[in-house]
């Protein structure tokens, strides 16, 4: 998002020194043109503020004259002409705002030299040779960043105006990754910062980044790339997938193939992170499953209240333009592509699995839409916790997965404890997640981070206590994003986040790419008939829709065209009901799950496809109106192997018979009986 104050000073330098006191800025004090006006105080970040970490600043020292591209000679002579300002300007002109990746002013093939160690680095150095000289003494800089003070409640300074200038560096590519903070709120285009000697023999231009960010960003200053590797090498076979798709291209009302004028216009792709340190994946979560622990001892213990929601915000402009899917909420980029392996987090032996020679029985259990904002739903969620941790005590699953939806109306930690950690205290595995709409919907994004809460909870790096789960014994888990793929004996499940709107999901081409990924690695072990894949995504795909457009099913079904792998069943939520409709595909028959009966409400209205399955046979189609939670079973012999879903009704209890089963056989891909 724009920053507040962003502008540009040009000054004379009248001091410099470090900051001292283990902060990591060298200090740069600039007078304006105003004699009495004080002294700017400019923060250059100089050194790494984590010692023992790797270096973080990145830079280039530019001899303008010499080096400089065509754009930066302009920007210097333009700054020679304009020469002494009274004061910061905080509203300047387009061609007075930086912009690294658009503007033209740095040569691509030009390299970042590495930073970050203090005075005694290579660029602490040039950069106080380049300020301590005799021919920088009285010479003019311009200065490219924030006024400082901002007042954080009003975006504008204090009455007194601004004392000093900050980011100056670049101010865009930050990335949305668990652990990263929240530097990703201050992308933004033709908003960087950076420094231009005016010298008397020429100018000198001092531009610095972190190596966390990319160069390599949308019109909006966000990263187009992860930091992932194994997801940005993916990307630019997904673009082309993408653009080629027949399917995909009618859903967004194009020609179905591409035009010669699109093969012109075809943009090059580049290449992914440009920083210094390529992002390393985190290590393995849990080597000993001492860390995580899952049902609280103590299941008695009350300690803390309800916490209702009353959803006041959602005819909001700021609500509405998420929930119409007008705009699309940030999707965090995970720690690593690597999957995430139960048997790091459970140990062995693995609970619910029963292992063979020639394979085993493996059982666990999904569920959606379990949160509940207020005391009269909450009966309803408490109900399905109840009959699922009672079942698990009967026959132990091997873990849980939520397809979303944990909390309502928004996902901010208050509602963790009464709507999920309170619910599930007495459930003896672990339970995985990806967000639902309302996990990542907020309804004021100065003030909240989307998906922090959610990351909290679920997306830690090691497991451990947060107080968002009250005083329940319940431990993080430690998936490597809010999409991810976790492996288990027998089966995988690729999890992705569709995103916040309240009808049709939205997956970005990083989620794609990504998918893409996980089904190139998991095809030979599938193919083998090893291994079975299941797709888990809160919306619905609408498949099956003979009129409107969504893109996002299109894409999703030419990935898995292009991969020639696909899921063996896919489970959703969204909707507030049990729903079943089996897709025949190739002689080949997958089921589509809306799981969302999970305890929040139950709305038969909500039903998806109606004339759809009208057309469909009993076998490939089950409707359920009752609160309930999946149970799958999948079975696997020398001769056979099978994925068997029971749909478990907290109306029916337990002990009664599912309120709907189907069966898989894994080796035709038909359902069997």
């Amino acid at each position: 998002m724009p920053l507040a104050g962003y502008g540009y000073l040009i000054g004379k330098v009248v001091a410099s020194r470090p900051q001292g006191a283990g902060h990591p800025h060298w200090l740069v004090m600039v007078q304006p043109k105003i004699e009495h006006h004080p002294p700017y105080r400019v923060a250059v970040n100089l050194a790494s503020p984590d010692p023992d970490g790797p270096p973080e600043i990145a830079y280039q020292l530019i001899d303008v004259d010499a080096a400089g591209t065509p754009a930066l000679k302009a920007l210097a002579a333009r700054l020679t002409a304009l020469g002494h300002t009274d004061s910061f300007n905080a509203a300047p002109p387009p061609e007075l705002r930086l912009d690294y990746v658009r503007g033209g002013l740095l040569d691509p093939e030009a390299k970042w030299l590495a930073g970050g160690e203090g005075l005694k680095s290579g660029f602490g150095e040039a950069l106080q040779k380049a300020l301590a000289g005799d021919e920088a003494a009285g010479a003019l800089i311009a200065v490219f960043g924030t006024g400082y003070p901002i007042d954080a409640r009003t975006g504008r300074p204090p009455s007194v105006g601004f004392s000093g200038v900050e980011n100056v560096h670049m101010n865009q590519g930050a990335p949305h990754r668990t652990g990263f903070g929240d530097h990703y709120k201050e992308n933004g285009a033709a908003q960087d910062g950076g420094l231009i000697l005016l010298l008397p023999s020429g100018p000198v231009a001092v531009f610095t980044r972190f190596q966390t960010q990319s160069l390599n960003t949308d019109a909006n200053g966000d990263p187009i790339d992860t930091g992932v590797a194994a997801i940005d090498a993916a990307r630019p076979a997904v673009l082309e997938t993408l653009r080629t798709s027949a399917p995909v291209r009618r859903a967004l009302g194009l020609p179905a193939a591409p035009t010669a004028a699109e093969a012109e216009a075809r943009p090059i792709p580049r290449a992914g992170v440009l920083g210094l340190a390529a992002a390393t994946a985190a290590p393995a979560p849990g080597a000993s499953p001492g860390g995580y622990v899952f049902a609280d001892p103590d299941p008695e213990d009350a300690t803390a209240a309800f916490a209702a929601d009353v959803d006041q915000y959602f005819h909001t402009p700021t609500v509405q333009q998420q929930a119409l899917g007008k705009v699309h909420g940030p999707v965090p980029a995970p720690r690593s592509a690597d999957p995430l392996k139960l048997e790091a987090i459970v140990g062995q032996p693995v609970p619910g699995f029963t292992p063979t020679a020639d394979g085993g029985t493996m059982q666990f259990d999904l569920i959606g839409d379990s949160g509940a904002p207020t005391q009269g739903k909450e009966r309803g969620e408490a109900s399905v916790g109840d009959l699922m941790a009672a079942f698990a005590k009967t026959s132990p699953p091997a873990f849980c997965f939520h397809v979303g939806d944990v909390v309502y109306y928004y996902g901010e930690k208050t509602f963790y404890y009464s709507q999920f950690s309170d619910i599930f205290r007495a459930y003896p595995a672990p339970i995985f997640a990806i967000p639902g709409n309302h996990d990542g919907l907020m309804h004021d994004q100065e003030a909240q981070t989307p998906l922090e809460a959610f990351q909290a909870a679920f997306c830690a790096e090691t497991p451990g206590y947060w107080d968002g789960f009250g005083a329940i014994q319940r431990s993080t888990m430690t998936q490597p994003g809010v999409y991810f793929c976790l492996d288990a004996p027998l089966v995988s499940i690729i999890g992705l986040y569709s995103n916040v709107g309240e009808s049709l999901a939205f997956v970005d081409q990083n989620q794609l790419a990504f998918l893409q990924t996980q089904l190139a690695r998991l095809k030979p072990d599938h193919d083998a008939g090893n291994r079975a894949v299941i797709l888990a995504i809160h919306h619905f795909p609408r498949w099956y829709m003979t009129h409107g457009k969504d893109p996002t099913s299109a894409a999703l079904d030419a990935i898995c065209e292009a991969a020639g792998l696909w899921p063996d069943a896919v489970v959703a939520g969204h909707a507030h009901l049990y729903e079943r409709i089996v897709r025949a595909r190739a002689g080949t028959a997958i089921p589509y799950f809306v799981n969302g009966a999970g305890g929040y409400a139950l709305e038969p209205n909500q039903q998806l496809g109606g004339a759809f399955l009208n057309t469909l046979g009993d076998s490939m189609k089950a409707t359920v109106n009752e609160l309930g939670f999946l149970r799958a079973t999948l079975v696997k012999s020398a001769s056979a192997f099978t994925l068997r879903f029971d749909y478990i009704s907290a109306k029916r209890g337990l002990g009664a018979p599912p309120a709907d089963t189907c069966i898989v056989d894994l080796t035709t891909h038909t359902l069997a009986t």
